[in-house]
């Protein structure tokens, strides 16, 4: 019945809409964009409908996340298993990846039993012996680390191969190795793999495979293509974050507390001097493992996703010009791109939720303190940790505080500055009793968004971890008063000094420095935003001389001078 099957389609679009965003959207979209074009998988017998080898694609380019899995709809309903593909799909499939017997084993067996296999095997990459290793039970049921050579053999080819293999009569492949590729005491006839890849460096760096239907059925089918396609997606991205959180433990060995707020073991990160950055081209990680070397790249976080378009990623991004879908969509692109969907479990529906709230909680009368400037400040951040290099030193739990807490920075900011409220004596003033009191608001603001149910992207977080986010963000928040930004460099310079800096004061220089970073920006964009302050200042100039108080410096319409103007507006 075809409008039963559109209803089951349909319904496993919306099943799945929380994924959107995550990893396997960007990484789907960066293997199709490799130059040479993943290839149909080599084709099963023909003779039987549900053998015909068709394409399921994760994401639609064209579409971007909003039709992710329109493709899904050429594929009969009747030959998926949908729990099976939300299992595939889901964050949980690769969790806690690590370089260990015990994840590997436990890992292929999930994945033997979503595709119904008798046998699954991991194998990655040791670039030091130049071998593909997994672990296998020997005899007496143990497990051992067995190698296999990269040139040699059928899992050797899948190595080097764009796109996946399937053979139902695999021991007459000439690719089939019987000496190399059999296991003792068992005969494979059916055959399925798929190259994982490391899309920072754009190569295969091990091979997933399944031997033998354990259903009854002599052969994988294209659905089995497509959750073995699926699977080696996840271990690719599993991989490289792996690889990427040993990194970070390389920069976190000493401890300096002097200048931290709410210090934690952990929160330091070693700063290292210019000459140690020029002649130390490889990055030792901590406990090495030969499979996961790593050269230290520009931005290794940058090199690995590509969600945010390349004329997006630009100093002269102008938010003027963007509409409110286009800026909406900026943000789930560099949500996606830092891999914080899949990272903190956050439903796309309450994601676009918490920014439409964002948004909504600006005054849109503010000339300068509008929306518009939360989504400016939260894509020079997003730069200044990816061009400039800041996020080599972060993990996803900075990075996640930083871009929220850009967006909320100037939450209900009404345009007038902290010295106007406390002139005037105004409710907010007297609220938090005249300190950093529009910064305190807008803290106060972001959670009372993230309280309700439909809004909370932390949702997923623990307790210990809330309590955690909390109390940065609101550091982060409080750190952009213009009264706190001389100590804010005094910490800063001491942690540059002593070559220890913590990745809290990092987290708020990073949003300090985007947040007045408007006279550096390309000529066309500061001179937008240099108008905005004026026209802001001039508003809070006629409004202090209406209520017959003294005007503050720069805001008398009739003695203007923009150049200082703009100094000035650093301090709102």
């Amino acid at each position: 019945n075809q409008d039963e099957e559109r209803i089951c389609c349909d319904d496993f679009v919306n099943h799945e809409r929380s994924f959107v965003a995550n990893e396997n959207a960007c990484l789907e979209r960066k293997w199709n964009a490799m130059p040479a074009q993943i290839s149909p998988l080599h084709p099963s017998p023909k003779g039987d409908d549900d053998d015909e080898e068709t394409a399921l694609p994760i994401s639609t380019k064209s579409a971007k996340h909003r039709q992710t899995f329109k493709g899904m709809l050429s594929i009969r309903p009747s030959s998926l298993n949908l729990e099976k593909f939300d299992q595939a799909l889901s964050p949980d499939f690769t969790s806690g990846f690590e370089e260990s017997e015990h994840c590997f084993t436990k890992i292929a067996a999930k994945a033997a039993s979503l595709l119904g296999a008798e046998k699954c095997f991991i194998f990655i990459k040791d670039t030091k012996e130049q071998k593909l290793y997994t672990f296998i039970k020997d005899h007496e049921q143990n497990t051992v680390r067995a190698t296999k050579p990269i040139d040699r053999g059928i899992t050797g080819s899948i190595l080097s191969e764009p796109s996946g293999y399937n053979d139902n009569k695999v021991s007459q492949s000439q690719r089939w190795s019987p000496e190399l590729d059999e296991l003792p005491g068992f005969v494979t006839i059916s055959y399925l793999a798929w190259p994982i890849w490391d899309f920072a460096e754009c190569k295969s760096i091990g091979v997933v495979e399944f031997r033998n239907k354990s259903n009854g059925s002599a052969v994988f089918n294209a659905a089995d293509s497509q959750f073995a396609r699926i699977i080696a997606l996840q271990l690719g991205h599993a991989a490289v974050h792996y690889m990427q959180q040993e990194l970070i433990a390389g920069h976190t060995e000493a401890i300096n507390q002097a200048y931290e707020k709410n210090f934690e073991q952990g929160e330091t990160i070693d700063v290292p001097s210019m000459n140690e950055n020029m002649t130390k081209t490889q990055l030792v990680v901590k406990n090495y493992r030969g499979a996961f070397t790593l050269s230290k790249q520009p931005s290794l976080f940058t090199a690995r996703r590509t969600s945010v378009a390349v004329c997006d990623r630009a100093w002269d991004y102008d938010v003027f010009l963007k509409s409110d879908e286009e800026l909406l969509m900026h943000a789930i692109d560099i949500f996606d791109e830092r891999g914080l969907f899949s990272r903190f479990s956050i439903p796309m529906s309450t994601f676009v939720n918490f920014i439409n709230e964002i948004k909504n909680g600006y005054d849109s009368n503010a000339p300068y303190h509008n929306s518009y400037h939360a989504f400016d400040v939260m894509h020079v951040c997003y730069l200044l940790m990816t061009k400039c290099r800041a996020d080599e030193y972060l993990e996803s739990f900075n990075v996640v505080s930083i871009l929220v807490a850009a967006l909320a920075h100037d939450l209900g900011h009404d345009g007038y500055n902290n010295a106007f409220h406390q002139s005037t004596s105004s409710d907010l003033a007297v609220t938090y009793n005249g300190i950093s009191i529009l910064e305190n608001y807008s803290a106060a603001f972001l959670f009372r968004i993230l309280r309700k149910q439909e809004n909370n992207i932390f949702a997923r977080l623990n307790t210990e971890e809330m309590t955690k986010m909390r109390t940065r963000l609101i550091d982060m928040i409080l750190d952009t008063d213009a009264k706190n930004h001389f100590m804010l460099m005094t910490r800063f310079k001491h942690g540059l000094e002593m070559k220890k800096l913590s990745r809290g004061l990092l987290s708020s220089m990073i949003l300090h420095v985007s947040d007045v970073s408007n006279p550096a920006r390309p000529g066309k964009i500061a001179r937008k935003w240099a108008y905005a302050v004026q026209t802001e200042f001039f508003r809070q100039g006629d409004k202090e001389k209406e209520l017959g108080i003294a005007q503050s410096p720069f805001m008398d319409r009739e003695f203007e001078n923009l150049p200082r103007m703009q100094v000035a507006s650093e301090g709102d």
